[in-house]
């Protein structure tokens, strides 16, 4: 489908979608810009904040996070909000955290690696 401009000119319905893929680098697909990133830090006063994001800019709000000790028990359940974060009160014990994006983007951070 076309759409006349103002200037006589034609803008086909494909063209924008080929700018901003033409923008890609060879070999970067689409499925890899939209990986997930995940970090967490202690932020003191014995809190963890986290923060989700995508490498293409897209947002993570809504992403479920749930922090489970060393016996895989749920012990908190989450969303990033729209800054893109999460924080909860540091468990006592050994735990680990999940931010699942869907689609096998699963990334866990191990509470004994955050800083």
């Amino acid at each position: 489908m076309a759409m006349e401009l103002p200037n006589g000119r034609r803008l086909i319905g494909c063209a924008a979608a080929l700018l901003v893929l033409g923008g890609m680098s060879p070999g970067v697909s689409r499925a890899q810009l939209h990986q997930p990133t995940f970090e967490c830090a202690n932020t003191g006063a014995l809190r963890v904040t986290c923060r989700g994001s995508f490498v293409d800019g897209t947002s993570a709000a809504g992403i479920v996070v749930r922090v489970l000790d060393k016996h895989d028990r749920v012990v908190y359940v989450g969303n990033v909000d729209t800054l893109g974060r999460v924080t909860f009160r540091k468990p006592d014990a050994e735990f680990h955290v999940v931010f699942d994006a869907g689609q096998g983007n699963v990334l866990t951070i191990l509470g004994s690696e955050m800083t």
